[in-house]
């Protein structure tokens, strides 16, 4: 390595010292946060255009792969910026698990849109429900994430419908299934119940995103309870 690169890297970590002690660096962190659910929310409600018919047969896996890589860089992005980073508006390790889980969301998304393509059932049902729930979901807890520095007094709120959207996947899902079991067994009736079950893997990774923010929010109460007081 020559003395001008090092020196180079030296200035390079102390600027990002700097940033981290004025507290400029959490600010960036949350947004590469936001950027990765607006992904996911853009996955599930690609999906439902999916479902819609609205999307031609031979473009549906390559713009499902693309929205899924876009996360993928951005969850790389979120990894190496906690790497830099000392002072987080959350701990890391939940900011890595939130990450993670909202990646998870969107992996079984693609999944589902890939099956959804290989199953070609006759008709939609009430699937195009849930992802509606969890679009909405995902939306609120864009909100929330959004809010965590500049107006943590929306926090709360936002996190509490995300939570009501994460809940009322699973209820979707409980009442499709019952509906699916009281009528007869056919091979239509199997592939709806995999794809029902698909997005009910869907809205659990979403519930726990939502958890996730929710327990690094109590480990910071007292943080966000001042700086609604100011």
């Amino acid at each position: 390595m020559s003395p001008r690169f090092s020196l180079r890297r030296r200035a390079a970590r102390l600027s990002s010292a700097a940033r981290d002690l004025a507290g400029k660096s959490g600010p960036a962190l949350i947004e590469i946060l936001v950027a990765h659910l607006a992904c996911a929310r853009e996955g599930a409600a690609f999906a439902e255009e999916v479902l819609g018919g609205t999307v031609p047969a031979e473009e549906v896996e390559a713009r499902m792969v693309a929205i899924e890589r876009r996360g993928d860089a951005l969850r790389r992005d979120l990894v190496a910026a906690l790497g830099e980073t000392i002072v987080t508006p959350l701990d890391r390790e939940d900011l890595f698990r939130l990450s993670r889980s909202i990646d998870d969301v969107l992996d079984n998304t693609r999944d589902f849109v890939r099956e959804w393509m290989l199953y070609a059932p006759e008709q939609p049902g009430q699937l195009a429900n849930l992802l509606a729930t969890l679009t909405e979901g995902l939306a609120s807890l864009e909100r929330a994430v959004a809010a965590l520095v500049e107006h943590p007094e929306d926090v709360v709120a936002n996190l509490l419908s995300a939570k009501q959207q994460a809940n009322g996947v699973r209820r979707h899902f409980q009442v499709e299934l019952a509906k699916l079991f009281a009528g007869e067994l056919s091979m239509e009736t199997l592939k709806e119940r995999e794809l029902i079950r698909r997005l009910d893997v869907v809205g659990l990774r979403f519930g726990e995103a939502v958890d996730v923010c929710s327990d690094a929010l109590v480990k910071r109460g007292r943080r966000y309870v001042l700086n609604r007081e100011t």
